[in-house]
C-alpha cells in the first residue's frame, strides 16, 4: 500500500468480520467491517489522507486486501498479532433500528439459504475460550502510532474500550494532533464508568455518541433526558454530537452555547450498520474545509449513503455528486437554538 504524503486524519479502532442479512433478506458473506474501516470510508468521500490504526491477524489483511486497496489509506499503523481475535459478527436487519446478532441458524433456514460454516465454528467457541479471547485483545497505546502520523490534523477514536481510548490521547496530544475526536463505546457508557467520563472528555474537541448510551449512562442519576445533556456538558467536551433515538442528529457547541439539529437524509435503509462511525468519519475529513453546520450537512449525507447499501465497498462506490447534493439538501433543513433551551 503506499505511503500517503500527508495523513490528516489518523483513525483507530477494530477490525471485524461481518456477516449481515439486510432489510430485503440479501445476504452479505464475511465483509470487512468494524468502526475503523466505516469511520474510514465516510472520510474517504470526502479525504483520502487517512492513517489507520488497529490490532489484527494477518489473514485478515490478506483476505480483505482488495477492500483496502479500494480505501487506499495508509495500513503502516494496522500491528499484526499472532493471539487470536474474537472478530466475526452477524446482523440480521430488521429496519434502521432494529437487528439481531444471535439465532442466524434460525434466520438462514427461514430464508432457504445455507448455514455459513465460519458462524458455525464460531458459535463452537465456549464462554470460556471467548473470554481468553477477549482478556488476550491487547488494548491501543500511544506507541502503536507510526511517527508518519505525527502531525496529522485530526485523532479519530472509534469505538473501543475505555483504556485504549484513554491511554492514547496526552501522548498524541503532544505530537501535534490539532484536534481529537472520539465515538463514545457501549462498553463504558454504563453507570458503573460514570466518575471516569470526565477524565475522559476534559479537554476532547468532539464527542460523539448517542441518545441511547446518554440515557444508560445517567439512568441511575436522572429521570429527564434534559438533566442528563446538561450533566454531559459539564464533562469538558468542547462540542458534544448525539445521534437522536428518532431521526437526526444533534450538536452541542459549548463554546458558542448554540444547538443545532442535523436532520437525517431520508433514503431506504438496507444496513444501517457502521453508519454512525461512517458519519464521525465523514465530519472528521469536513472539519477544516467547511463550517461547523456544513461539516455536519455532509456527515449527515455520508450516513444516509451507508444505510442504503451494505458494507464499506458501497460507500466508497458513490458518486461525490451524490453525497455534494444531498449535502446542501440537510444544509438547509438545519435549525440552531441556544443550548439553555433545550437544557433547562
Amino acid at each position: 500500500m503506499p505511503v500517503q504524503n500527508s495523513i490528516h486524519t489518523i483513525i483507530c479502532g477494530s477490525l471485524h468480520q461481518e456477516t449481515i442479512i439486510d432489510s430485503l433478506n440479501h445476504v452479505h458473506l464475511k465483509q470487512p467491517g468494524g468502526g475503523l474501516l466505516y469511520a474510514a470510508s465516510g472520510h474517504a468521500l470526502f479525504d483520502k489522507n487517512i492513517g489507520l490504526v488497529a490490532k489484527t491477524h494477518s489473514e485478515f489483511l490478506s483476505t480483505f486486501q482488495k477492500n483496502f486497496k479500494k480505501l487506499n489509506a495508509d495500513l503502516q499503523g494496522i500491528t499484526i498479532i499472532s493471539s487470536p481475535t474474537n472478530d466475526i459478527r452477524y446482523y440480521r436487519i430488521k429496519n434502521r433500528n432494529a437487528w439481531e446478532t444471535t439465532n442466524y441458524i434460525r434466520h438462514f433456514y427461514e430464508l432457504g439459504f445455507e448455514i455459513p460454516k465460519h458462524l458455525l465454528h464460531s458459535a463452537s467457541c465456549t464462554e470460556s475460550s471467548m473470554r481468553k479471547i477477549r482478556a488476550e485483545n491487547p488494548p491501543l497505546t500511544s506507541s502503536d502510532f507510526p511517527a508518519l502520523y505525527e502531525g496529522a490534523r485530526n485523532l479519530l477514536l472509534t469505538p473501543m474500550d475505555y483504556l485504549s481510548h484513554f491511554s492514547c490521547i496526552p501522548a498524541l496530544r503532544n505530537r501535534g494532533i490539532q484536534q481529537i475526536l472520539i465515538r463514545s463505546s457501549s462498553s463504558y457508557m454504563v453507570p458503573g464508568k460514570l466518575v471516569q467520563l470526565p477524565k475522559l472528555l476534559n479537554g476532547i474537541d468532539y464527542f460523539f455518541t448517542t441518545e441511547n448510551e446518554i440515557r444508560t449512562l445517567f439512568a441511575i442519576r436522572f429521570d429527564r433526558y434534559h438533566a442528563m445533556l446538561k450533566a454531559l456538558q459539564t464533562f469538558g467536551a468542547a462540542h458534544i454530537i448525539i445521534k437522536n433515538n428518532n431521526s437526526g442528529y444533534l450538536l452541542l457547541n459549548s463554546t458558542q452555547q448554540q444547538a443545532y439539529q442535523i436532520p437525517d437524509y431520508s433514503v431506504y435503509t438496507v444496513d444501517p450498520t457502521g453508519e454512525y462511525d461512517c458519519f464521525c468519519g465523514a465530519f472528521a475529513a469536513c472539519l477544516s474545509q467547511s463550517s461547523l453546520e456544513e461539516a455536519a450537512a455532509k456527515a449527515s449525507a455520508a450516513a444516509s449513503v451507508c444505510r442504503e447499501g451494505s458494507g464499506i465497498d458501497y460507500i466508497l462506490d458513490t458518486y461525490p455528486d451524490i453525497v455534494c447534493r444531498r449535502a446542501e439538501m440537510i444544509l438547509e433543513d438545519i435549525t440552531s437554538s441556544s443550548i439553555a433551551s433545550i437544557t433547562a
